[in-house]
C-alpha cells in the first residue's frame, strides 16, 4: 500500500458549507464556512470571536437535524483555522466502543409481560 492509499480520506468542498461555531458552555456562537473535512479534522473559515477560541463545538445545521463535533484548534492562518475532532461519547457508537459498566440486567420473566390491549375500530 502506498502512502497515498494510507492517507486519510478528505473531502474538499468547491463551495464551502455554512456552519456555526459555539463555545463549549453554549454562551456564544458565530458563523463560519467548512472548507475541508476528514474523520479526524477539518479546515474552517471563521470571523470574530470564533477565531480566538481554542475549543468549541462545530455545528452543521443545513442538513435537517443539527450535527455537531467537539473541536480543538490546531493551527491558524488568517481567517482559516485547522481543528481536530475530540473523541466523546456523544453520538452513535458501535457496541465495541461503548464502555461496559457492571453486569447485564437479567431477562424479564414472561409472567411479568403485560399483554397488549387491542383497540376496537368504530
Amino acid at each position: 500500500m502506498t502512502t497515498e492509499e494510507n492517507a486519510e480520506r478528505r473531502v474538499k468542498f468547491e463551495r464551502p458549507l455554512d456552519i456555526r461555531v459555539m463555545t463549549i458552555d453554549g454562551t456564544r456562537s458565530g458563523e463560519g464556512r467548512l472548507i475541508e473535512i476528514s474523520d479526524r479534522d477539518a479546515r474552517i473559515e471563521v470571523t470574530g470571536h470564533a477565531a480566538e477560541l481554542s475549543e468549541f463545538f462545530l455545528m452543521f445545521t443545513g442538513f435537517g437535524n443539527p450535527v455537531f463535533r467537539r473541536c480543538r484548534r490546531t493551527w491558524t492562518h488568517g481567517g482559516q483555522i485547522g481543528v481536530s475532532f475530540e473523541r466523546t461519547i456523544i453520538g452513535i457508537k458501535s457496541s465495541n466502543e461503548i464502555p461496559q459498566t457492571g453486569p447485564a440486567l437479567p431477562a424479564m420473566p414472561e409472567s411479568a409481560v403485560i399483554p397488549a390491549v387491542a383497540s376496537r375500530a368504530r
